[in-house]
């Protein structure tokens, strides 16, 4: 877990917004409906890492 009051913690927050990204505290959800549908149909222990980044990058 990430220490707020450490002062690398707090420029490592601050480096990540000034970039557009933030610190994940939970896994991704499955919110696309290419994820969704797949989920639907495997079920949603069949999913993996995987299909989250191809769904990010549009080909799932």
């Amino acid at each position: 877990m990430l220490n707020e009051e450490d002062p690398f913690g707090t420029g490592l927050r601050f480096a990540l917004q000034v970039t557009g990204f933030e610190l994940a505290t939970e896994p991704p959800e499955p919110d696309t409906p290419h994820i969704l549908a797949y989920a639907a149909e495997h079920g949603y222990d069949a999913l993996t890492d995987e299909h989250f980044d191809l769904a990010k990058l549009g080909p799932l």
